[in-house]
C-alpha cells in the first residue's frame, strides 16, 4: 500500500480546522481563525506519531494532550477549568465526526481501507468520504445547535454574572444582572450605561466626588470645567412610574465583564449611579444590557489579545 503523507496531513488539517471551529461555536468563544488554523496545523504533525511503535495507553494519552495543546492554542483560556471543559466539548465533537465518517464508509463500503493508531491513511476514495462526512457532520452540528437556541429559556440565575469595576488604582467586584430590556445610553455619545447601586461605589469613587454627585442631583452643585466634570454625564431615562428621570453616569476607567466562561474587559465606561437597591435579596447590585457584551465582542474582534493597560493597574 502507498500512503501519500501531503494528503494525509492535509485531510487532518481540514478536519482539525472544523472540529475546532465547532467547538468553538459550542463554547460560545471568540473564534480567531489564525489560531485555529495554526492549532490545526499543529495537530496534523500527529500523523508522525504512526512511524513511533509505543503501548497503547501511551497513544490514548498523548491524544488527550494534543487535544489540550489544540485547544489551548485555538481558545487562549488561562484557566485549567476552561481548558478541560473545551478538551472535553473537542473530543465530544471528534467522535461525532469520526461516527458520522464510519457511518458513511459503513454505507459506501469501499473495498480496501487502513486505518493506523486510529487514523486512516488509505483507502478506495476515502479522503473523499472522509472530507463529505465531514461537512455534512458540520452542516447537522451547526443545525442542531439553532435548533437547541430556539429552545433555551434562560433563568434569572443564567443572567447573573460578576463584574469588576476599576478606578485609578481601586476595583470592586459586584454581581450584575443581564436586562435585556436595559438600553440606557448616552444620548450624545450613544455608549451603553451599566446601573450600580451607589452603596457598591463609595469603595471605588472619592468621597469628595461621590458628595458633589448627590449634591448634582439635588440641584446644589453646578459643573465647572476640572477632571473629576469630565467624567460625569446626565442621562435622561424613563421607567415605570417615572418619565421624566435624569442619572448621573460616571465614566470608570475599565469594566471586565465574567460571562459564560469568558472575560470581556471595556475601557472608558459610563457607570450609572443608583441611589436605592436593585433588589431586596441582594443578589445582584448592577444591570447592564445587551449592548455591553456586543461592544466588548466588537472590541475583541479588533484586539487579537486583551492585556493590561499601564494606567488602568486594576483591569
Amino acid at each position: 500500500m502507498v500512503a501519500y503523507l501531503d494528503l494525509i496531513i492535509l485531510e487532518n488539517i481540514c478536519m482539525n480546522y472544523l472540529i475546532l471551529y465547532t467547538a468553538g461555536k459550542l463554547l460560545n468563544r471568540n473564534i480567531k481563525k489564525l489560531r485555529i488554523l495554526l492549532a490545526s496545523s499543529i495537530g496534523a504533525l500527529y500523523v508522525f506519531s504512526l512511524y513511533i511503535d509505543v503501548p497503547n495507553y501511551i497513544v490514548n494519552i498523548s491524544k488527550i494532550l494534543v487535544a489540550m495543546l489544540l485547544v489551548k492554542i485555538s481558545f487562549n483560556s488561562t484557566k485549567i477549568k476552561n481548558i478541560t471543559k473545551e478538551t472535553i466539548i473537542f473530543l465530544m465533537v471528534s467522535f461525532v465526526y469520526s461516527g458520522c465518517a464510519l457511518g458513511f464508509i459503513h454505507f459506501m463500503k469501499p473495498k480496501v481501507i487502513y486505518i493506523v493508531n486510529g487514523i486512516i491513511i488509505g483507502g478506495e476514495y476515502i479522503f473523499e468520504l472522509v472530507l463529505i462526512s465531514a461537512v455534512v457532520s458540520f452542516l447537522l452540528i451547526k443545525a442542531s445547535m439553532k435548533l437547541i437556541k430556539l429552545k433555551q429559556k434562560l433563568t434569572k440565575n443564567d443572567m447573573i454574572c460578576k463584574i469588576e469595576i476599576g478606578l485609578n488604582d481601586k476595583s470592586v467586584k459586584i454581581n450584575a444582572l443581564l436586562d435585556t430590556g436595559n438600553l440606557l445610553t448616552d444620548p450624545i455619545s450613544k455608549e451603553p450605561v451599566i446601573i450600580v447601586e451607589k452603596q457598591k461605589l463609595i469603595s471605588i469613587i472619592p468621597r469628595n466626588e461621590m458628595d458633589k454627585i448627590e449634591n448634582l442631583l439635588g440641584g446644589d452643585e453646578k459643573l465647572q470645567g476640572d477632571t473629576f466634570n469630565a467624567r460625569l454625564r446626565a442621562i435622561p431615562y424613563i421607567s415605570v412610574g417615572n418619565k421624566n428621570g435624569i442619572m448621573i453616569a460616571y465614566k470608570v476607567d475599565c469594566v471586565k465583564v465574567e460571562y459564560q466562561d469568558e472575560v470581556n474587559e471595556l475601557d472608558d465606561v459610563l457607570i450609572g449611579i443608583y441611589n436605592d437597591t436593585l433588589t431586596k435579596n441582594n443578589k445582584y447590585s448592577a444591570l447592564f444590557g445587551l449592548q455591553i457584551l456586543e461592544r466588548s465582542k466588537i472590541k475583541n474582534e479588533y484586539n487579537t489579545d486583551i492585556k493590561n493597560k499601564s494606567k488602568y493597574s486594576v483591569c
